[in-house]
């Protein structure tokens, strides 16, 4: 890893692509947090893409926060298109080559920061890089290159993150699941009100709301008295089509009697106080799963679509349910048991919780996140940490 680092002030550069407050952009939050607390007299330099609901909380832990552009890899640029780009890239490029040379320790969050991974190839600085995506087809193989090709140590956030690249089984990397805060709550009881299933999330292409909503029309309207459901979130910037798509299922369903949208908000607490059972039906396979352990954070029980990473967060018949990909009646199915054993989403919340507690506390990641910095500086390649350990 090359020559020891004094670590009693390191220099740390830290690159995120996005603005908001959204999984990823929490999980780095804590992570610069995790760095600061390690090394309170460090360096530590935090770049973004511009300023935004992340900014405030950042500015709480290092005074040096920096706007500029990044170059990010989106999967909609895959492409002829993409050729466009290339002196752009090369400028972004040469920026970030230097960044890495002015600092002992670079952590790049997420593979999407085109320009600082491709430059940590011209350099022999220490580079960690928090791999949170998922990719399929043509972005798996790209991401994969993209990896391989980096000068750095790889950290997945789940084992089915890992089984997702190609051609990186030599690169040293380890697994940390997320954490979180715990979300304090009154004591859960049996509800004598109607069962309170939440989704919370990204309204895009795969968060699965339009799949809640089909498997709520398969319900007996008995069973829709009986159900109060909120989904919160909000699209993307230009994807205003999801929400509407969204409003209009509700509609053409009848569910406006049962279903309340909620708007997006940086602190999810008082959603997850409110509710008995959270929902996370991805029709495509999520890194991990951040909601979830939130939910089981606060006592939940979680009805989770039984892929990546959380088919790993989720003990299906413990802590909570697994159901199909894709299926609405499997879905509708895992709702009914919870409608006709109101006591089932205690049981299983109050496992979640212990679960949460060995597995997935923030002061767990936090202490992963440095001890893996601390060992880089120290010039040593990090050892490999087993999910759960």
């Amino acid at each position: 890893m090359g020559d020891v680092v004094a670590t009693e002030a390191p220099s740390i550069l830290c690159v995120h692509p996005n603005r908001e407050l959204y999984g990823s952009d929490r999980t780095f939050l804590q992570s610069v947090r995790a760095l600061r607390e390690r090394w309170p007299a460090a360096r530590i330099t935090v770049l973004l893409p511009g300023p935004g609901p992340l900014s405030e909380p950042m500015a709480e832990i290092v005074e040096d926060i920096r706007y500029q552009d990044i170059f990010v890899l989106r999967r909609s640029e895959f492409g002829p298109q993409f050729l466009l780009r290339l002196p752009a890239l090369i400028a972004a490029m040469r920026r970030a080559r230097r960044a890495i040379a002015a600092h002992d320790l670079t952590y790049i969050n997420t593979v999407v920061v085109l320009d600082h991974l491709l430059a940590s190839r011209l350099q022999r600085k220490r580079v960690l890089t928090h791999v949170h995506e998922l990719p399929t087809g043509v972005t798996r193989i790209a991401f994969s290159a993209l990896l391989w090709l980096s000068r750095s140590v790889l950290v997945y956030i789940s084992d089915a993150t890992r089984c997702g690249f190609h051609w990186l089984d030599a690169k040293p990397a380890v697994i940390v699941w997320n954490g979180t805060r715990t979300v304090p709550v009154l004591s859960r009881g049996v509800s004598a009100g109607p069962l309170q299933l939440l989704l919370i999330g990204r309204f895009n292409a795969w968060k699965g709301q339009p799949l809640l909503l089909d498997a709520l029309a398969l319900l007996e309207p008995e069973e829709r008295a009986r159900l109060a459901v909120r989904l919160v979130g909000s699209a993307y910037e230009g994807q205003d089509h999801f929400a509407d798509a969204i409003s209009d299922r509700i509609e053409r369903l009848n569910l406006q009697d049962c279903v309340t949208v909620m708007p997006f908000t940086p602190d999810p607490a008082e959603h997850y106080r409110w509710a008995d059972v959270v929902a996370v039906p991805s029709t495509e396979p999520e890194p991990f799963g951040l909601v979830a352990i939130e939910a089981m954070a606060a006592g939940c029980a979680v009805v989770a679509a039984g892929h990546g990473g959380l088919a790993e967060i989720v003990v299906d018949g413990v802590s909570g349910t697994h159901v199909p990909p894709g299926n609405p009646a499997a879905l509708a199915a895992a709702i009914q048991r919870y409608l006709a054993d109101p006591a089932l989403a205690v049981t299983k919340g109050r496992a979640g919780q212990a679960r949460f507690a060995e597995c997935f506390d923030e002061r767990l990641y936090m202490r992963r996140i440095a001890d893996i910095a601390a060992t880089m500086l120290a010039g040593q390649a990090p050892a490999p940490i087993a999910q759960g350990e």
